[in-house]
């Protein structure tokens, strides 16, 4: 970005969280921020549709007291009011062929907080909990940011540490799939231990869970575009960038749009075929 704080435009590519997030930190300079989403609504993946009356959520349901950037984009579009967020984690597994069991922290230091929890947990036998708690342990003693782990998986990574089958379905696939939106199996050992340190294994309030009050479309959608909207800023639906080229300068819808600077917040593999050429010369790379 060359814009000077208080100057300028800045055109932001996506409408997802990410852009959303960007617009607003933007605007809170003085920039303005124009958002350009080639869908019909704001959101990216986290949305709303309506079905025989009912407005359904697609994407994220809930989120942890761990997700602090999104607990600040809540603020920032003064919707921290809009969800509601549990006094204590506390979760029920239920099975299909029997009465399940129970997650609740207790008041300790993490990762004693959830212990007490494990030694009672009644979908695993006593030794699958004595195990997990061991494997627990060695898991906070990874280091996440170790580009070795990408070469390892969460699945064996846990069947080399004494996971068996019951113990990955009813305690690790509920972190770790539901989180990285991916079977153990095909999981990274970094980001799933990342997950698991940040979530489980650290505060103790870290996995507190919150739920929206209002549909994901409402919250990330209609207050978003008024919030940016409000501090001067402008979103653009239906708008699809195809190339941004020098100056800058956007390809909206066919047409060039001029900006100060650009901020591009979609998937890798979709800014990769967007930049020029020689801003990306491993483009084969970034897909």
């Amino acid at each position: 970005m060359t814009a000077a704080p208080g100057d300028g435009h800045v055109a932001i590519v996506g409408g997802g969280l990410a852009g959303i997030t960007a617009a607003l930190a933007l605007q809170e300079t003085g920039l303005r921020a124009t958002v350009y989403e080639a869908r019909p609504r704001l959101g990216g993946a986290t949305h709303s549709f309506e079905r025989d009356g009912l407005t359904v959520d697609n994407g994220q349901h809930i989120f942890l007291k761990c997700c602090t950037a999104y607990q600040g984009l809540l603020e920032r579009l003064g919707a921290a009011d809009r969800v509601r967020v549990q006094d204590r984690f506390d979760v029920r597994v239920l099975t299909p062929d029997g009465p399940g069991g129970r997650l609740r922290r207790v008041k300790a230091p993490g990762p004693l907080h959830l212990m007490p929890a494990l030694a009672r947990y009644a979908l695993l036998s006593p030794g699958d909990r004595l195990r997990a708690a061991r494997a627990s342990l060695a898991l906070d003693r990874l280091d996440p940011a170790d580009p070795a782990l990408d070469g390892s998986s969460m699945g064996g990574w846990l069947a080399a540490h004494g996971q068996r089958e019951r113990a990955r379905h009813a305690l690790w696939e509920l972190f770790v799939t539901a989180a990285l939106n991916m079977r153990l199996d095909d999981a990274a050992l970094g980001p799933a231990a990342f997950v698991c340190q940040t979530a489980l294994l650290g505060r103790p309030d870290a996995a507190d869970i919150g739920v929206p009050s209002v549909p994901l479309g409402e919250l990330h959608g209609t207050i978003a575009a008024a919030r940016i909207e409000e501090g001067g800023g402008r979103v653009r639906l239906g708008a699809k960038v195809t190339a941004i080229e020098d100056g800058p300068k956007l390809v909206v819808n066919g047409e060039p749009v001029s900006a100060d600077a650009v901020v591009v917040a979609v998937p890798h593999r979709v800014a990769s075929s967007l930049v020029p050429a020689d801003a990306c010369p491993d483009r084969d790379g970034w897909a």
